[in-house]
């Protein structure tokens, strides 16, 4: 095994504090600090300075960091290798992604796993896009599942990314709305729509802001809401329109319509699935992406038209 000192010295790299680092593996710093501590200790090396309130690694911090990255890439090969040989799948396995693609794939994706494999523990875990890298070189997560954009463009060597899922994003009007009897809406027909949108800094924002930016105008944001519940209540409401990824659960409420969007800039979301390298030949890692694979083929095969509440 890799000395886990390591690993602790890797998440404090990444995470910039021992205190993060310690939240982010459910250590407490003290735990955190007193094992860096030592492991200086035994190689007779400085490996963290203060930096004000932050850490930062030394020369020989970073050495050691890049090769601990070396050695986990091994031990992932290495662990691959030899859980091909088990007759029977066992043991834990992490997925980690945002909220709608933890309800639209990641659950039934546990459902399956668990059903099909007694052995195997898969666990679900909410992590946001930007800190999925983080998580898988920590150890806090095996599989992630990440929206692309330009913060994750750039991800380390040490991770393996594949493309998962196209994931449209659709209109949500009050079943009143002069669009409701429509069977799909170009963006650019809705320049001059009221819209409820996330704030400026939310993923849904951004999402929609780049979208309707290629068709040449802003929205017009009068209200901000992220969660579906609250948006599709001020959509009820007659407040707005607004837009929603389809893969989200569906629309329940009576006076809501969900419209597809169409044409040229019709917005999308491109998820991607990531892990770290060398892990992709090891059974449960290949078993839970199977399963995610599964589900996402499901969602396809029922890509639905015009919607509206019951």
């Amino acid at each position: 095994m890799i000395d886990s000192r390591l690993q602790l010295l890797l998440a404090v790299s990444e995470y910039g504090t021992v205190t993060a680092a310690a939240e982010a593996l459910f250590r407490s710093p003290s735990g955190v600090s007193r094992q860096i501590k030592q492991l200086e200790a035994e190689i007779d090396l400085d490996l963290l300075e203060h930096d004000g309130r932050r850490v930062k690694l030394t020369s020989a911090g970073q050495r050691l960091v890049e090769h601990t990255r070396a050695l986990n890439a091994q031990w992932e090969s290495a662990l691959s290798d030899t859980a091909s040989a088990a007759t029977q799948l066992c043991g834990p396995v992490v997925i980690g992604g945002f909220a709608t693609i933890l309800t639209a794939v990641v659950t039934p994706a546990v459902v399956r796993l668990r059903a099909e494999h007694r052995q195997v523990k898969p666990v679900a875990k909410e992590i946001y896009s930007q800190e999925i890298s983080k998580a898988l070189e920590t150890g806090a997560i095996d599989v992630g599942l990440f929206v692309a954009d330009e913060s994750t463009s750039r991800l380390p060597d040490y991770l393996e990314v594949e493309e998962f899922m196209d994931d449209p994003i659709d209109l949500l009007v009050h079943r009143d709305h002069v669009f409701a009897v429509r069977d799909e809406v170009r963006l650019e027909e809705a320049r001059h729509e009221e819209w409820i949108t996330g704030l400026p800094h939310q993923d849904s924002y951004m999402e929609l802001y780049a979208a309707t930016r290629s068709a040449g105008y802003a929205p017009r944001s009068s209200h901000y809401a992220q969660d579906l519940t609250a948006t599709t209540a001020m959509v009820a409401a007659g407040l707005g329109i607004s837009a929603f990824p389809r893969i989200a659960q569906e629309i329940s409420h009576p006076q809501v319509r969900r419209i597809p969007l169409a044409g040229e800039h019709r917005p999308h979301r491109r998820i991607m699935v990531t892990f770290r390298a060398g892990s992709r030949g090891n059974p449960r890692i290949d078993a839970a992406i199977h399963a995610m694979e599964t589900v996402r083929t499901t969602l396809a095969d029922r890509t639905p038209g015009p919607t509206t509440g019951p």
